[in-house]
């Protein structure tokens, strides 16, 4: 069973998919720097994430995950890596849904970006609590956070509520924009990967 598991995982990533790493680790790498130079109340570095997903699959969009959270660590604000975690997660959560064909249709990316919302929402909650006491400071929605925790009295309730609209602004710009990008690029790029995942049946 392990073995299989393992087979599946390294079947994702053929030298097209590869590829993709660095181009769509580079889209997730402007959209994050350019939340970060502004203290905008969203991330904006999930869009590449998503359209790895998409073309290589979950394990393919967890390296992109990986890679945009170091790079960012590294050149906009270390307070980046700790949420590495969201990437991954994501990344997975995101890849298998449309493995199952959550993306042939409108609803289905509706529902894919939900359920990346609530999985965003527990563990950057988590990550911040635990990493960062509560607030960050790494983007705009952290005054709203810290006001959140003052007007609650408890800062898991400030946390989760604050991550949960600031996470639901921010996948539902990705995943839309995602979604846009895939439905422009041509059907011949895309028969290259996963296309049976996108297409509508």
């Amino acid at each position: 069973k392990m073995n299989k598991i393992l087979k599946s995982i390294t079947a994702e990533f053929s030298t097209k998919t590869i590829v993709l790493i660095p181009i769509c680790a580079g889209i997730n790498l402007v959209g994050g720097s350019i939340a970060g130079a502004l203290k905008l109340p969203v991330f904006l570095d999930l869009i590449g994430t998503i359209l790895g997903a998409a073309l290589g699959g979950p394990w393919v969009a967890a390296v992109i995950g990986f890679v945009t959270n170091l790079f960012l660590a590294l050149v906009s604000n270390p307070t980046y890596f700790p949420y590495v975690l969201v990437s991954i997660a994501v990344g997975l959560q995101t890849g298998y849904m449309i493995k199952a064909g959550c993306f042939r249709h409108v609803i289905g990316v509706i529902f894919t970006c939900l359920v990346a919302t609530l999985l965003s929402t527990f563990v950057t909650s988590c990550v911040t609590v635990f990493f960062f006491g509560g607030v960050t400071g790494a983007t705009g929605a952290s005054v709203v956070t810290a006001g959140l925790i003052a007007s609650f009295g408890n800062i898991w309730i400030g946390v989760l509520t604050s991550a949960f609209f600031e996470n639901l602004l921010d996948r539902g710009i990705a995943f839309a924009v995602a979604y846009i990008v895939l439905k422009t690029i041509p059907k011949r790029f895309i028969s290259q990967y996963q296309q049976n995942a996108l297409k509508k049946k």
